[in-house]
């Protein structure tokens, strides 16, 4: 399909954000279920300009109960982490278009007609992403601290903070409190530090969730990047 075609569906950035998506990368898969969204992370595999992308989903036993989700039509919600100056979580809904076993276990979805993005970076972003404030007892309750949730599933998520000389680098199996607001109410979630890292002016921390299933859920239900 022409370069033309594609631009009547997304824009320049779009394709480009898409093309910076190396393959072998970790993406994160939300598929529609009857009941609550299904999540699971994944490698990227390729696509096909304008007609499809390709990810990858094994045939071993553990992902059965995925596979027998992915149906011709369904509705999968990709996202994933551009890192560098671009700072982007990138976020687009695609329709299953085949599930292959053989040669490899494959999944082969539509091309996006709509990408939507979050920036990390306050002067890069035009719209904000899950704002929380964070609190533990490595920061001086005078201190205000706030980041920004770049990455989110029902077993944790990636958070980025600023880095800055009052701010102490949490250490991994640090207890910490994540709170959000949802429908102007404040809540909280449970989180203890699993891995960090730095890069450039942000520290970014892996979380793994404490808080039970019901207040995880509430998160992701009020904050997708695409509902």
């Amino acid at each position: 399909m022409s370069d033309n075609a594609v631009s009547s569906q997304l824009n320049r950035e779009d394709v480009d954000n898409l093309c910076a998506l190396p393959p072998g990368a970790v993406v994160d898969l939300q598929i529609t279920t009857p009941t609550a969204p299904k999540r699971v992370k994944t490698a990227y595999v390729g696509m096909e300009l304008a007609t499809c992308m390709i990810f990858q989903i094994p045939t071993s036993a553990k992902w059965i109960v995925v596979r027998d989700l992915l149906t011709v039509g369904n509705d999968v919600v990709v996202r994933f982490v551009l890192e560098g100056d671009a700072g982007q979580v990138i976020a687009f809904r695609v329709k299953v278009l085949k599930l292959l076993a053989k040669p490899s276990g494959l999944l082969i979805t539509s091309f996006p007609r709509r990408i939507e993005s979050i920036g990390l970076r306050a002067n890069k972003r035009a719209q904000p992403g899950i704002a929380v404030k964070v609190s533990c007892e490595a920061f001086p309750e005078s201190e205000h601290v706030t980041g920004i949730i770049v990455d989110i599933s029902n077993d944790g998520c990636r958070i980025a903070l600023p880095l800055k000389p009052e701010w102490p680098i949490m250490i991994d199996e640090t207890k910490i409190a994540l709170v959000y607001s949802t429908d102007g109410k404040e809540a909280t979630l449970n989180a203890t530090v699993k891995n960090h890292q730095l890069e450039s002016d942000f520290v970014y921390y892996g979380l793994k969730f404490d808080s039970d299933d019901d207040a995880v859920n509430a998160l992701l239900a009020g904050h997708t990047l695409i509902s």
